[in-house]
């Protein structure tokens, strides 16, 4: 027979799960990179998990930036640092790769800079992903080289997206038409209405190899776009005339 502290202890497992299972919904409900972590030196396949549509809108597009790295905001350790990012990592640039698939959207490309190098990439058109299912958008994640002069010990590298639910000119944007992944106070047409900056999905590259001994513990680095990439490159583009926004 169930007594009643063993319904009391039962209680509170259940209400514990309940609360646990709530919150893990919650952070997956905003789009992220299935593989958010990665060690140095290695490559690998990943995906873009678009968390859900606009209210009950159904998402028919994405947009996704990589900051380029040329004239991005980098900090250590939270403090602002005015050097490049090759001080820290030797071969960005290039290293995201779009991976062909219409399992949702028939439509897709990259987004490259002036050399050509790969920032970014977007997906849409035919099917709509439904609003309350995940949507998996692959790409490869090249091998990123830490310095290894440097004290970097990882490398955070945040990553901004839109999610389309309907195409309109910036000044349509709100929750019925995009879901926006990106920071909250970059000053553009994009940025995340937020009072934290809690938008953007992110990759961080972990040092494997052994540090300069001067390093101590080493420091954490990251690594966010300019405000002057993502007017450039979060537009989407087909066959040379932007398609969203209008």
């Amino acid at each position: 027979m169930l007594t009643t502290k063993q319904f009391n202890l039962s209680t509170q497992c259940v209400l514990a799960i309940a609360v646990l299972a709530g919150t893990t919904q919650i952070a997956s409900a905003h789009t992220r990179l299935e593989t958010a972590t990665v060690n140095e030196n290695t490559r690998i396949t990943n995906n873009v998990i678009i968390g859900h549509g606009c209210g009950e809108k159904n998402v028919i597009g994405t947009s996704v930036v990589f900051p380029d790295g040329v004239d991005s905001t980098i900090t250590v350790d939270g403090a602002a640092n005015a050097g490049p990012l090759t001080a820290f990592v030797q071969n960005w640039g290039n290293l995201m790769q779009q991976n062909y698939s219409r399992a949702i959207f028939s439509f897709q490309d990259e987004k490259t800079d002036s050399n050509s190098n790969v920032v970014g990439f977007w997906a849409g058109g035919g099917n709509s992903l439904p609003h309350h299912l995940n949507g998996y958008i692959p790409f490869r994640a090249g091998a990123v080289v830490i310095e290894p002069t440097s004290c970097a010990k990882s490398v955070k590298f945040y990553i901004s997206i839109a999610d389309i639910c309907e195409i309109t000119d910036t000044a349509g944007f709100n929750a019925d038409t995009v879901n926006l992944w990106t920071h909250n106070a970059l000053g553009t047409a994009y940025d995340r209405t937020s009072t934290t900056d809690d938008g953007p999905a992110s990759l961080t590259v972990i040092r494997t190899s052994a540090l300069p001994a001067s390093c101590g513990t080493g420091v954490a680095v990251e690594v966010k776009p300019s405000a002057a990439q993502i007017n450039r490159d979060m537009p989407i583009k087909l066959d040379g005339s932007q398609i969203w926004p209008k």
